[in-house]
């Protein structure tokens, strides 16, 4: 007796870390796609302390799809940062979306460049609860449980996935609709080799008829990230699709291949060797766009932008995009050295080595464009950004590992029964 509460005992434990370390990372990463969409729609940041307009009813068919795509992924990561099975918090879901609309529709009350719309309140809302339905019908209709678990924070891979979303948005809001709006491609390219590699990984092996979830995650990839990031144009968009699908296909023949061959049994770190250049090159474009040459005499400022430059909204976008690029570049560090079991605070020192390098080499080289100019802040900001990133990926370590003892208890507690099974089926 006392052995079995002691079993029972260590399981609850278990089973706690993992929901803590669950709900912890599940919160900051609602809490990025939130601060992200907050900061999206209340660009440039001016207000006024008076309202500076009355209530708006003025809308678009592009506004409505916008603002629906926008909150998609806030509900669709927030059901699946609850318990494994656990049903659709519908209530839950629609207050967090409606509370977060609000608060941006009452603060754009106070933006002249603003509008406050009760329209936008019903739209985000709706996208949030469809991003839950979404989930929800996903884990419906896929009945093995691994093929839920792949879309999961505590997989690596896809934090990366969803961290590329918002970046999305921020390329194609700081374009205007020029050339630069194509820097999204290498994104989408990046997003497809993550997602194939996921499902070559995760469900091939375990013999899924997964084709339709390939095509289904990279096709409402696109539709969430591409659509807004693009505004619309079908091009763009069909261009993408296109790229992000084809990638996902011949990830999921190479990663297989590789799985059969070597018995890999970790497929993180080549992934991200084989996307780093194309995010080297998507860094290096956006960070000294539109393309130059180099003179002299280098300059620099402390705020965002040169002495005598308006702080326009598009620039606005384009500053946050670097800041936002970076956050992938501290989780993409931190997943370099993903089984250090150092603290945070120990890895941190060589984490700023190396985004801090990263974002000095671009300081330099905007310091050299002719229309740009090194900023102190943009520098600042940018090593906060990868601090968030590396937290991010720790707070999903600590997840796993929380994960790995939950089963390994659970799987002892099976073996157990079976034995206790096996030795009474003996008993004469």
């Amino acid at each position: 007796m006392p052995s079995r509460l002691h079993s029972r005992t260590a399981t609850f434990r278990f089973r706690r870390a993992a929901d803590f370390t669950a709900l912890r990372l599940g919160r900051a990463v609602l809490g990025y796609l939130a601060l992200m969409m907050a900061i999206i729609t209340l660009a440039p940041f001016r207000f006024q302390l008076r309202p500076a307009h009355g209530i708006s009813l003025f809308w678009t068919p592009t506004d409505l799809v916008m603002n629906i795509l926008m909150f998609v992924p806030f509900g669709f990561v927030y059901q699946l940062t609850r318990p494994r099975g656990a049903p659709t918090d519908w209530p839950r879901v629609v207050l967090l979306g409606a509370a977060l609309s609000a608060t941006i529709e009452l603060l754009q009350l106070f933006a002249p460049t603003r509008f406050t719309s009760p329209i936008d309140l019903a739209t985000n809302t709706t996208g949030a609860a469809l991003g839950a339905w979404l989930f929800a019908n996903v884990a419906t209709r896929v009945r093995d449980d691994e093929a839920v678990q792949s879309f999961a924070l505590e997989l690596p891979l896809m934090g990366l996935v969803y961290l590329l979303v918002p970046l999305c948005w921020l390329i194609g809001l700081g374009s205007e609709g020029d050339a630069r709006r194509w820097l999204v491609l290498p994104i989408a390219a990046i997003a497809g080799a993550i997602i194939g590699t996921v499902h070559a990984a995760y469900l091939v092996p375990r013999r899924i008829d997964s084709r339709v979830w390939l095509v289904s995650v990279v096709i409402g990839w696109v539709l969430v990230a591409l659509v807004p990031g693009t505004r619309g144009d079908r091009d763009l968009i069909a261009a993408g699709a296109t790229l992000a699908l084809g990638i996902a296909m011949l990830r999921t023949i190479a990663t297989g291949r590789a799985a059969a061959r070597d018995r890999a049994q970790r497929f993180e770190l080549p992934t991200l060797r084989l996307v780093l250049p194309l995010y080297v090159g998507y860094l290096v474009l956006s960070s000294l766009w539109p393309p130059s040459d180099m003179e002299l005499p280098w300059q620099w400022t402390a705020a965002l932008t040169p002495a005598g430059v308006t702080l326009t909204q598009p620039l606005v976008y384009r500053a946050l995009e670097h800041v936002a690029a970076f956050t992938l570049v501290g989780y993409i560090s931190a997943e370099f050295y993903g089984r250090d079991t150092r603290s945070f605070g120990a890895s941190l020192p060589r984490l700023l080595a190396w985004t801090g390098f990263t974002s000095l080499l671009l300081q330099c080289g905007r310091g050299l464009h002719p229309t740009l100019g090194a900023s102190l802040s943009l520098f600042v900001f940018t090593q906060l950004a990868a601090v968030y990133g590396g937290w991010l990926y720790v707070l999903q370590r600590a997840h796993v590992q929380a994960l790995v003892a939950r089963r390994a208890l659970l799987e002892q507690r099976k073996a157990q029964r079976e034995d206790a099974v096996n030795t009474a089926s003996r008993v004469p």
